[in-house]
């Protein structure tokens, strides 16, 4: 039993520094213009008037014609942009982006306490018995 809460309190440790280590994104409930994209150089997500929603590092401007400059697979790739299938374009909201990252980061740390603290025996709770009743069945 006592290498079961070992391990148990291992995973979730290991859970809980993935989730820790991972951003949200918040974006903008306004659209801005191509040329606004482009001068602001930040991330943004472009909605077609398929309702088709893609996601870029930044909006760019070569030659006349308008991309997006996304990673796929490590390689930049540059997807090109026509305005005329663009519905709307919203950029990242910094602040709130934050504000999610560490709310999501703060109420994860919180559920894995309480679950290392129960498991571990906290609480009068005692997880000595069976996990599952007699005939439970997958």
């Amino acid at each position: 039993m006592k290498t079961l809460k070992k391990q148990t309190k291992t995973f979730a440790l290991f859970l809980s520094i993935i989730i820790l280590l991972q951003g949200c994104t918040v974006y903008k409930s306004t659209s801005v213009s191509l040329d606004q994209a482009v001068k602001k150089e930040q991330k943004v997500k472009v909605v077609t008037k398929g309702k088709e929603k893609l996601k870029f590092k930044r909006i760019g401007f070569e030659e006349g014609k308008y991309y997006g400059v996304k990673k796929v697979k490590g390689e930049i790739v540059k997807v090109p942009l026509d305005q005329n299938f663009i519905d709307s374009i919203r950029e990242k909201d910094k602040t709130l982006s934050t504000i999610a990252t560490v709310g999501v980061s703060i109420v994860s740390l919180l559920g894995v306490l309480v679950g290392v603290y129960l498991l571990g025996g906290g609480g009068g709770y005692s997880f000595s018995g069976p996990l599952f009743p007699p005939g439970f069945t997958f």
